[in-house]
């Protein structure tokens, strides 16, 4: 059987096929488990919520724009990705600080009187073994518990970070700094970010 000759015009016509095959079936594959997908976020963000503010009977995402805009300017660089309120000036502060591996999304709860309640992370992608020790080392976590959020700058003085995974625990202590922040702006006791 004779092969057709590779031309420029066919050899562009074959990889444009490609391309559009490989994005159409990446985009059903997308559309088929876009819905699960948001379910375990949506599951594995609760979670994370329950745990820090465990006393909560139910959170509820904060959707008013200036609010959110005002949460943003006062962590600085950290990203906020949510604000979710679980009672009278209580806060579920879902943010993504940079570590070594890139952002690590984690709740933070702060409790009405501006104590941390605890932290979670969510997702990450910190180094296996390494980085990933500021979920396993006991009393890493632990450690934010408690701090003032009215002065958390002052509060983060006596910060432990793990030896070897000093920059995912710099990001843990950024996104607690974050979050400390946020509660200060919303909640009216001043404050913003001063990482």
């Amino acid at each position: 059987m004779d092969r057709a000759p590779s031309t420029p015009t066919r050899m562009i016509a074959a990889v444009i096929v490609t391309s559009v095959l490989s994005a159409s079936s990446l985009a059903f594959t997308y559309q088929l488990t876009r819905d699960r997908i948001e379910e375990q976020e949506r599951r594995a963000r609760e979670e994370a919520l329950r745990e820090v503010l465990p006393d909560a009977d139910e959170f509820v995402e904060v959707e008013d724009a200036a609010t959110l805009e005002e949460a943003r300017a006062a962590a600085g660089d950290t990203a906020v990705e949510g604000l979710f309120s679980a009672g009278e000036d209580a806060f579920g502060v879902l943010v993504a600080p940079r570590g070594y591996g890139g952002p690590m999304r984690m709740v933070v709860g702060v409790d009405r009187d501006g104590k941390v309640t605890g932290v979670s992370i969510v997702t990450q992608n910190e180094t296996p073994g390494l980085g990933t020790k500021v979920m396993t080392e006991p009393g890493f976590l632990d450690q934010f518990r408690g701090w003032n959020a009215e002065d958390i700058d002052a509060a983060a003085g006596g910060f432990d970070a793990i030896s070897g995974a000093t920059k995912s625990s710099n990001g843990v202590r950024s996104g607690v700094l974050a979050a400390g922040h946020v509660w200060a702006a919303v909640s009216g006791e001043g404050g913003g970010a001063e990482q």
